[in-house]
């Protein structure tokens, strides 16, 4: 039976409308395809720019323009190396006392081969020890030491490596003058040996460990949160933390800051090319400069003082990783006596002491969040390792025989400072946790009526990390 002509006129009208909806979804992925594309060369075109107006700054020092004034330079602004600034960061060396300082660079000076330049001890005329970083074209980006002299213009801090001046006269290297500190870096001090006729390495003390811990934070938390805009140190491993002779940190290896990418400007789609672009962690490819990233690496300098295992912040390798997965899944909140398998066995501690270590461990794995959305600010981080007990205790009027954290505030806590931090892929396994937390969650829920020691206390645990707020929920 012939088909109606209603039926075919149908018939064609979805044809119509299929062909018009396949047509406006390519043109809406045509659209999208664009915008990303403009994204992508105006973020280009931002990053050139900047670093043609840095390396200007310094081209305009050295065509010899004189000042030795100027008003002091303050965090709000991003210095290029004017010579005003450059009268801020240290004395003018000329290369001849640098040559005659290092005995002419020779090979029994040289300290090590850095990744921004060779590294010399040398000794000023007055006997003072200095270190002379050697910048040349062939081993680096040339304006490698310009990051180094921006940061220094907005001033010292006395967690960063003491700078003493540089030299700049000569086209092919560069040189900059540190103050030389006496323990070296932390890779070398964490285990060093004792003794030509001790077998064995000696290893640093726990006091010595947290201190050094809290320092490298405080000068995180300087370039993230007192620098404005926040800069971010991309290099943040045992080699870069120097210790001096009383083990107080000066953080080093400063030539790869910059300012955070981004910083409170991002609409959704740049949001959205960012998560497809750089690795969530920040641990492959080219360093990500965001202070997310800094945080990420610094968890792993947290777990290489807790464990002693050597390397860890210096590798992003697969074995690396996988240690990573295998020993985060010994640090819970719930169990300390899971933290046995993983302590460094060289560390001698007592029982407040191993609850310090605790609490290290568990701040690291917070670092070590895969979402980087999700790991703590320095400053809170700087807040725990200042007061470790107050991560695995309740406060009980400062008693040392405290108990663990084990009700609600043990929930509060962890949702303040951890957030989704269970959810890694590193956590010990889903069946326990589940169970703790919906232990926990039944705790909580029964405890009505101490509501308000509940609220105390929880009030207690944002002191050291407040609730995130939605905001911070995005993609570095």
């Amino acid at each position: 039976m012939p088909a109606s002509p209603g039926r075919k006129k149908g018939h064609k009208n979805l044809k119509y409308i299929l062909i018009g909806a396949i047509c406006g979804g390519v043109l809406l992925v045509a659209v999208i395809a664009a915008i990303l594309y403009c994204l992508v060369c105006s973020g280009s075109r931002r990053n050139g720019s900047r670093n043609d107006q840095r390396e200007s700054g310094v081209r305009n020092t050295q065509l010899g323009a004189s000042g030795t004034g100027g008003g002091a330079v303050t965090a709000g602004t991003q210095p290029s190396a004017s010579p005003a600034n450059l009268a801020k960061v240290g004395d003018s060396f000329g290369y001849d006392q640098l040559v005659e300082a290092t005995t002419d660079f020779g090979d029994d000076r040289l300290i090590k081969h850095g990744h921004s330049g060779d590294l010399y001890l040398g000794a000023l005329h007055d006997g003072t020890s200095v270190v002379v970083k050697r910048i040349t074209s062939s081993m680096a980006k040339k304006d490698a030491y310009m990051a180094e002299l921006d940061l220094f213009a907005k001033g010292l801090h006395e967690r960063l490596v003491p700078i003493m001046g540089h030299c700049l006269d000569k086209e092919e290297e560069k040189f900059l003058v540190y103050i030389f500190v006496r323990n070296g870096d932390l890779s070398s001090a964490l285990h060093r040996k004792s003794g030509e006729e001790e077998e064995g390495l000696q290893s640093l003390d726990w006091i010595k460990r947290l201190k050094i811990a809290t320092g490298v934070a405080e000068a995180l938390c300087y370039l993230h949160h007192e620098c404005n805009p926040p800069m971010v140190h991309r290099d943040v491993q045992a080699s870069s933390i120097l210790l001096d002779d009383k083990f107080d940190v000066r953080l080093g290896s400063l030539s790869e800051v910059c300012p955070q990418e981004g910083e409170g400007h991002q609409n959704v789609i740049t949001k959205l090319l960012r998560f497809s672009s750089t690795a969530d962690q920040g641990s492959s490819g080219s360093p990500s400069a965001s202070c997310s990233y800094d945080v990420y690496c610094f968890g792993k300098v947290l777990l290489e003082l807790v464990t002693g295992r050597l390397g860890i912040s210096a590798s992003n390798d697969a074995a690396t990783n996988e240690w990573l997965d295998h020993t985060l899944r010994y640090i819970n909140i719930y169990e300390k006596e899971l933290m046995s398998k993983i302590i460094d066995p060289s560390l001698i501690i007592d029982e407040d002491h191993l609850e310090e270590v605790w609490a290290m461990a568990i701040v690291a794995k917070s670092c070590l969040n895969p979402r980087s959305s999700k790991r703590p600010p320095m400053k809170y981080i700087l807040k725990a390792l200042e007061n470790p007990l107050k991560v695995v205790r309740e406060d009980n009027g400062g008693s040392s025989s405290a108990r663990l954290r084990a009700t609600s505030s043990r929930g509060s806590w962890n949702a303040a400072f951890f957030g989704s931090w269970r959810h890694s892929s590193s956590d010990i396994g889903p069946s326990r946790d589940d169970n703790l937390l919906k232990r926990s969650e039944t705790i909580k829920s029964s405890g009505g009526s101490n509501g308000d020691h509940s609220s105390s206390r929880r009030r207690q645990s944002k002191e050291i990390f407040p609730e995130p707020s939605g905001s911070r929920d995005t993609e570095d």
